[in-house]
């Protein structure tokens, strides 16, 4: 099987979709059709594990035809945003090579835009629409996010929710004190984006808050925000590499992946972050928000706490067995992985082919 992956610039989600797909199924080849950069290139590595590497170029219509041609993709998996590259594979190739449409992000449930990434072109719920609809399945990273996208479209027949799982081969050790560890004050982190725009990312009056609580507050931003350091309080580190960040992440005692829903709550409510998983592979419990699927996952799974407010966490604290939330989250760590749920992936492509999958599906339902 040949799959083309497709997207303006590569994302961590392909990048682990290829390191699973690697290690678990070489009868896959990969290609990857881009704007902008490699993988290598915006990560360090990457590029290693795709047959091939075309750039789109500004005007990706007069390209991608001659990047199917060479490769001759049997499926080509288009990961937004944006939404206008799955529609120009569907109207080039649709006909006769299928194409998986993956929803990372829905651009009609924010009120900003997008911050990584090409800006999108104006008809958002046209292409929306059309990418949806026109696709042979639909790929999206939460069950929340699939329900939103069944209440607006006709949804192919194909679905799967494949959330941002951790990398297996990037799980640090854990200290052989996590389960007994009990510092006081609480030792809180935060890794990823942060911005000051008003939106999901500026975080800045919640990690106030969670200091007014007396806790310890550490940031690892993925870029540099000089306005976080002038918090009174908070412990703002530079960035890391990734493999040095999940190190480093192992020293505390929960992640923090609570965000501003002023402006784009029902977008958050459909978000289960690759920072989530990463924090469980590191053996730290989740504390977020109300984001309903992040709400949903950790009260589920028993992985973490959801708070109303930052205000709550000292009582939540106080009354929960912190121990025992400890040890089922180092328990869990090794199933909430690409690799052990990459079969799911490679068994949609199969029945999009009409083939049998070469793996029998998981029974487990999906997080």
């Amino acid at each position: 099987m040949r799959v083309l992956f497709l997207q303006q610039q590569p994302c961590m989600r392909a990048f682990k979709y290829a390191v699973g797909l690697h290690a678990t199924r070489p009868d896959i080849r990969l290609g990857f059709a881009y704007q902008g950069k490699t993988l290598s290139e915006w990560y360090g590595s990457g590029d290693e594990l795709f047959d091939g590497w075309w750039d789109l170029g500004a005007e990706p219509r007069f390209r991608l035809r001659g990047v199917v041609d060479e490769f001759q993709p049997d499926l080509i998996h288009s990961h937004n945003l944006p939404d206008s590259l799955t529609v120009l594979a569907n109207e080039l190739v649709g006909r006769r090579i299928p194409v998986v449409h993956d929803v990372h992000d829905l651009q009609s449930l924010r009120r900003t835009a997008y911050e990584n990434g090409f800006p999108e072109p104006g008809d958002l719920r046209g292409l929306e629409r059309r990418a949806v609809t026109g696709s042979a399945a639909v790929v999206t990273v939460s069950e929340e996010l699939l329900r939103e996208l069944e209440l607006r479209y006709e949804l192919p027949a194909r679905t799967l929710v494949f959330a941002n799982y951790a990398l297996r081969r990037h799980f640090p050790r854990l200290p052989t004190f996590i389960e007994h560890r009990s510092s006081y004050p609480p030792k809180i982190v935060y890794q990823g984006t942060l911005s000051t725009n008003g939106g999901h990312y500026d975080l800045r009056e919640i990690f106030r808050a969670l200091l007014a609580e007396g806790v310890s507050l550490d940031v690892y931003p993925s870029r540099d925000v000089p306005a976080y350091r002038e918090i009174q309080g908070l412990t703002y580190h530079q960035t890391l590499e990734p493999a040095a960040l999940l190190r480093a992440l192992t020293k505390y005692d929960f992640g923090w992946a609570g965000f501003n829903s002023e402006l784009n709550a029902p977008h958050l409510d459909t978000v289960l972050p690759n920072k989530a998983f990463e924090y469980l592979a590191c053996g730290l419990p989740i504390l977020t928000l109300n984001h309903q699927a992040l709400r949903r996952f950790v009260r589920e799974k028993g992985l973490g706490i959801s708070l109303g407010a930052p205000s709550e966490l000292a009582p939540e604290l106080a009354r929960r067995n912190i121990v025992k939330l400890r040890r089922r989250v180092a328990a869990a760590r090794t199933t909430l992985t690409v690799e052990h749920n990459i079969h799911r992936l490679a068994g949609l492509y199969e029945r999009v082919l009409g083939r049998e999958p070469l793996l029998k599906e998981a029974t487990e339902a999906a997080v």
